[in-house]
This record gives C-alpha cells, sequence and structure tokens, in this order.
C-alpha cells in the first residue's frame, strides 16, 4: 500500500470512529480523485474579471452564463463526456440531470439568489478535448456585494491543484486582487497568471500594466519576481474567432507544460496539503472530547448552562457593538459625500474664472481655436482638480476607515477573550490565530475613473441667434460652456461619492461578516461536543477512562503518520 493510501486509511479509520461524515465523504474523493489523477485546474480571482468567459474560450462553446454584474454564484466543475449535459448536486446529496441549457437557472445570482435552490454544485459534462487532461472549475467571483459568493470561493482553495488567477487589463492589480492571491498563495502552490481583456489597451500601455501588476505581486505576496509570468490574453476575441490574436494558445502551451511535466507533483503537492488539514482538525476534535470527559458529569451540566449564558451575551455585544461601528461608517460617509461636494463648488468657481478670461474686449471665443484652447484649458484643469480629490479622498477615508477597524478589532479580541475566560479547558488554541486572519484594512484600492473630459467640444451658433449683438452671442457660448462642465463636475461628483462610499461599506461588511461566521463556528463546535460528551456520560454503562484511553490512542495514531509519511 502506498504512503498515500496507508494516510488516507488511517485518517478515514479516525473519521469513523468520531463519527465526522464530512471527513469520510471528502476522503473517499480524495482518494477517487488520486486513482483517477484528476487534476482541478480553478479559473479564479475577484469578480467581473472575464473568468467564466475565459471558460468558454477554453473548451470553445458559450455554455458559461457571464453578465456585467457579478453572474457565477455556485461552484461549477466541467467534466469531459461524449455528449454534453449537467448534474446538479443538492447540499442534500440529492442530484439531477438536466440539458446544459438550464445551467444558469441553477448557478447564476440572478436566477438563484443567494442559493435559494441549496445547490452544492453542478456538474458540466462537455466533450471538449482539454477535459480529457483537467477538470475545469469556475467559482464565483471574490470581492462583490455578494459574501456568500466570496465565501464559497474561499472554502474551495484547500481543494485545488493548479489556480489561473485572472486579472483585467481594464485596470491596475487591486488591493482586493491582493489580499484574495495572497490567501489563495498560501494556500495553493501553483498558480497561473492571466492578464484578461488585453484587446482594450494599446501594446505600450499593456506592457507597462503587466510590469506593474508583476511588481505589486512580488513586493505585496512575497513571491519572486522572476517566477510570475503574466500571459496577456482576450478570451472575447477567441470566442469571437480571432484565435490568432487572442493568446490564448501561449495560456495553453503553459498548462499543457503542467499536464505533462508536473501532473504529480502537483497532485502530490495538493493531495499533502489536504490530508494535513483533515489530520489537524481530527486532533482538535479528539483534544476537545478528552477534556470534556476528564470533567464531572455535574461540572459539565453547570459548564454548559453557563456557555447558554455567555453566548447568549456575547452574541447580542457583537450586535450592539455592530450597530455603533454603523454610525461612525455612517459618519465617515458623509465625510466623503460634504468633502466632494465642497470641491465640486471649487471646481465650477476655477471655470467660471477661466471663462472669464476669455471674455471681452476681442470676442476671442468666436474663434474655433481659442474655443479649442479653452476647452483643453477646462479638462486640464478640470482633471487635476479631480485627481487631487481623489488622492485627498484615499489618504483620509483609509486614515479614519483604518481607526475605525483597529477600534473594532481591539473590541472583537475582548469578546473572544471573554469566550477565552468562560471555556478556557475547550480553548486552549485557537482565539489569536482568528484574530490574526480577520482583513480589518480596507481591502479594495481606489481606482477611480475620471469621465467625460476627453471628448472634444464645438460650439457653434445657430440660424436662429446669427443676428444677435456679439455680447449676445458671446453669453450663449459661455452658458453652453457652463451647462457642460456642469455636467461633467455633477457626473464625476457623484461617481468618486459612490465608489468610496460603496468601497468603504463593502470592507467593513466583508470584515464585520467574517468575524462573526468566525465566532458562531467556534461557538456551535463548543455546543455540540458539550451536548456531545454529556449524553455520553449519562450512558449507564459508560466507561469514561475507557473512551479516554481510545481517544488517546487516535491521537497517537495520527501523530506518528506524520512521522512515518
Amino acid at each position: 500500500m502506498s504512503p498515500n493510501n496507508t494516510y488516507i486509511q488511517i485518517l478515514q479509520e479516525t473519521s469513523q470512529q468520531l463519527k465526522q461524515l464530512d471527513l469520510i465523504e471528502e476522503l473517499v474523493h480524495l482518494q477517487k480523485k488520486l486513482q483517477e489523477e484528476e487534476m482541478y485546474v480553478v479559473i479564479t480571482g475577484i469578480f467581473k474579471r472575464g473568468k467564466s468567459t475565459l471558460i468558454n474560450a477554453l473548451i470553445g462553446d458559450n455554455i458559461m452564463p457571464t453578465g456585467v454584474v457579478p453572474v457565477t454564484a455556485i461552484i461549477t466543475i466541467l467534466k469531459y463526456a461524449t455528449s454534453p449535459f449537467i448534474e446538479i448536486v443538492y447540499m442534500d446529496k440529492k442530484s439531477e440531470q438536466k440539458a446544459v441549457t438550464d445551467l444558469p437557472l441553477f448557478v447564476s445570482e440572478e436566477e438563484n439568489p443567494e442559493n435559494n435552490k441549496k445547490v452544492s454544485h453542478v456538474i458540466v459534462y462537455h466533450s471538449a478535448p482539454i477535459l480529457q487532461q483537467i477538470t475545469i472549475i469556475d467559482t464565483p467571483g471574490v470581492g462583490s456585494s455578494l459574501q456568500h459568493n466570496t465565501d464559497t470561493t474561499l472554502q474551495f482553495l484547500t481543494k485545488i491543484d493548479l489556480a489561473i488567477f485572472v486579472l483585467s487589463a481594464d485596470m491596475p492589480i487591486s488591493k482586493s486582487d491582493i489580499e484574495f492571491l495572497t490567501q489563495l498563495y498560501s494556500q495553493v502552490d501553483n498558480i497561473i497568471f492571466v492578464e484578461n481583456k488585453m484587446d482594450i489597451q494599446s501594446k505600450i500601455d499593456l506592457e507597462r500594466l503587466i510590469t506593474h501588476n508583476k511588481k505589486m505581486i512580488a513586493q505585496q505576496c512575497n513571491m519572486p519576481i522572476d517566477s510570475i509570468s503574466i500571459i496577456p490574453i482576450s478570451a472575447a476575441l477567441h470566442l469571437q474567432g480571432n484565435k490568432n490574436e487572442s493568446g490564448l494558445d501561449n495560456l495553453l502551451k503553459v498548462l499543457n507544460q503542467n499536464i505533462t511535466q508536473n501532473k504529480r507533483k502537483i497532485l502530490q503537492q495538493s493531495t499533502d496539503r489536504q490530508l494535513s488539514l483533515i489530520k489537524q482538525s481530527l486532533l482538535s476534535l479528539i483534544q476537545l472530547r478528552i477534556e470534556n470527559l476528564q470533567m464531572p458529569l455535574q461540572k459539565l451540566e453547570e459548564r454548559m448552562h453557563q456557555f447558554q449564558a455567555t453566548k447568549n451575551l456575547i452574541l447580542n455585544e457583537i450586535e450592539g457593538f455592530q450597530a455603533i461601528l454603523e454610525h461612525h461608517i455612517q459618519k465617515l460617509n458623509e465625510m466623503v459625500h460634504n468633502h466632494c461636494n465642497n470641491n465640486a463648488k471649487m471646481i465650477e468657481t476655477n471655470v467660471v474664472t477661466i471663462i472669464e478670461s476669455y471674455l471681452h474686449p476681442s470676442y476671442q471665443l468666436f474663434n474655433k481655436t481659442e474655443q479649442k484652447q479653452l476647452i483643453t484649458t477646462l479638462n486640464k484643469t478640470i482633471r487635476n482638480n479631480f485627481e487631487q480629490l481623489k488622492n485627498q479622498l484615499e489618504a483620509e477615508s483609509k486614515s479614519q476607515f483604518k481607526e475605525i477597524l483597529t477600534h473594532y478589532l481591539f473590541n472583537s479580541k475582548n469578546i473572544l477573550h471573554n469566550i477565552a475566560i468562560h471555556f478556557q479547558g475547550y480553548l486552549n488554541t485557537g482565539i489569536e490565530s482568528i484574530v490574526e486572519k480577520f482583513d480589518w484594512k480596507a481591502y479594495t484600492a481606489f481606482y477611480i475613473t475620471l469621465n467625460g473630459l476627453d471628448k472634444e467640444t464645438q460650439f457653434t451658433i445657430n440660424k436662429a441667434n446669427f443676428f444677435f449683438s456679439k455680447k449676445t452671442k458671446e453669453q450663449y457660448i459661455t452658458k453652453a460652456i457652463l451647462k457642460q462642465y456642469h455636467e461633467i463636475i455633477i457626473h464625476n461628483t457623484a461617481s468618486i461619492i459612490y465608489e468610496v462610499q460603496y468601497k468603504i461599506q463593502e470592507s467593513f461588511r466583508k470584515f464585520n461578516a467574517d468575524f462573526k461566521i468566525k465566532v458562531q463556528l467556534l461557538l456551535q463546535t463548543l455546543e455540540t461536543v458539550m451536548k456531545d460528551t454529556m449524553e455520553k456520560s449519562k450512558e449507564l454503562n459508560f466507561n469514561t477512562q475507557s473512551s479516554i484511553l481510545e481517544l488517546e490512542d487516535l491521537q497517537l495514531k495520527l501523530n506518528n503518520i506524520s512521522k512515518q509519511n
């Protein structure tokens, strides 16, 4: 028996003795995957980078739903079959087969909002040749306003063999990209980078963008820059038939090299990682049960009552503190709104001043060249003012947002500390690790686009105004210029307010949800183990010492397998 099979067998036996059905199922699936040498290639990244479009290009068929809003909400697995169909696997383990055209009904956020249909995952069977070599997996985009999409993807990270991380050429790599990539890199050893939508940039701008992105990845993720290769592609061009210009052949070449040369090594790395995580879960559960069994029944019942009272107190404390923090977030949003509107008034004043410098006595606004020069000057002035506003908002909002979340983190530690005090017999590990994993900084870089400043503007005198005086004609042109730039200023101001406020709110929501989920899972695990131990303790012939010895034997066996492998 191979070392892997021995390792898996011991973990399966331990999981069965501890009645951990989910771990048993995961181990059976992992063993089958190893036997078939099935390689999971996951297309992943921040939402709206073109992941589903890339999958359609790889298989040569438009079957994955795409759209302007976040679309993919469910893990979608693509496997090879001679005839296409889909298999919907539900959370209750039941499944059914449907036509490929029904796929959006189950995996899209629009047709299955917040996974109301209780779908675990969907398997798409397709005859694309590439699926004979690998299994392609589409994940929901991380960082959208839909937290359940982010959670679904993060939970899948440990199962990835090789990742294709999709960046988009319509913007530089963002903090959302970097922070998700950092999480991915801690879990996955093999990552291929692609810069999708390359056709929207000139060759020079694309090269600059890729150089910038490589530098940011190396610095922020602590990756050797020589090991980072970003492949420019356009999945849309490939699907339109421009295959020679799409760059997809370069991606397929790199992918094929990994399959033919490194497949076994990649599979072994991901298998070792998954087995290690399962082992740690089992060891934690065993330790918790031993500590419970060593406690007298009366003491355990008292602790259970104490747990229920403290649990409710803690959850109420979290909700109450969240309301206070939301008030601070609202104040920060008001600061952004007021700052932007005040800046808009200042820009309009500057516009008026510049226009006035072009008024009489020479009536130069009648001259097309002078009009063009005025428009150029106004565009430059407005753009500079908005750039200054953007930089100020980034600095001020990030600073204040960090102060708010730092305060929240301090209180979060206090809440977790209360848990540790009341249940220190159960929580000898894990408290600090929970806090350390919190994403308490603003996770989205503020890349703000300024709109409407590049179009060429011409002002003409219509026939109805032809016989007006020069002064009246000048007033007409001035009014037209002011109207256009008023609309531009209002539009860009509203855009900046929306983007900054959205990113502040989204960052706080993600942090808060992360904290609540971790605390609730922690409390749920405690409650389940305590109830289970109490039931066993009440059994008439239950031998506590024998049970402890059995658990310690399991503990020893699990610790020994790491030394043997």
